[in-house]
């Protein structure tokens, strides 16, 4: 995708990937970035492109606002996520009311904002389609997310919009630092974004350990649960 003057809102800005995404579309002549994050005071707005805006996918009232704040847009990434790492029988806690509701509810809000042949990126897991019983909470919201963007790109098809959904394994940010595994480098995730975007791949698994996986889930299902499963035994 060439990304000379494009504008594009990143949700999430402030954390490793988001700021990774920034970087990448700064380094390729994009016109303008929406920087939307719950602390914007972290965002380093020297750059007279980019704007930072107060947002919580939870908050009605800041996607009201931020959907009133802006014009048209060429991309959206959605790259805003928690992961709360709980178990299926704790307590609920906000992994469904920003990862799956918060993300639809800002497609729905900024779809009508985005051009033709624009594009939604939407940053999901490879746990969306295994669950690891440690963070369970976690992995169901990306799996519902999952099912959510599949009636996005139906939808938004039909209006000429590319949704494009991302399903790397451990990044190396503040979200994985109690994850004992390789880490992918955010910014070698954002290039294979980029190159999955350009080839019209809508499904991206933009890592080795997502590859893995998923070549896993199609080999031997059974064996991966099983070794998921482990994560909860004492």
């Amino acid at each position: 995708m060439n990304l000379e003057n494009k504008i594009v809102l990143i949700t999430g800005a402030n954390g490793g990937l988001g700021q990774a995404f920034i970087k990448y579309c700064l380094e390729n002549n994009i016109q303008k970035i929406y920087c939307c994050a719950r602390d914007i005071k972290n965002i380093d707005a020297i750059d007279k492109r980019i704007e930072p805006i107060k947002l919580d996918l939870t908050n009605l009232t800041d996607i009201n606002n931020l959907e009133s704040s802006i014009d048209s847009i060429d991309i959206l990434v959605n790259n805003a996520g928690v992961n709360n790492e709980k178990r299926i029988f704790e307590a609920l806690n906000n992994d469904f009311e920003v990862n799956t509701f918060g993300t639809l509810n800002i497609c729905k809000a900024l779809y009508p904002k985005i051009k033709e042949n624009g594009s939604i990126i939407t940053i999901n897991s490879v746990l969306a389609f295994m669950n690891l019983p440690i963070m369970a909470q976690y992995c169901a919201s990306k799996s519902a997310l999952h099912s959510i963007m599949q009636a996005i790109r139906a939808e938004l098809g039909t209006k000429s919009i590319n949704v494009f959904e991302v399903f790397p394994g451990p990044i190396d940010t503040r979200m994985s630092q109690n994850l004992k595994a390789n880490k992918a480098i955010p910014y070698e995730i954002v290039k294979e974004v980029f190159n999955g975007v350009n080839n019209k791949t809508f499904e991206i698994f933009p890592d080795d350990f997502s590859k893995n996986i998923i070549l896993m889930l199609k080999n031997n299902p059974e064996q991966l649960e099983k070794e998921y499963a482990l994560s909860i035994q004492k």
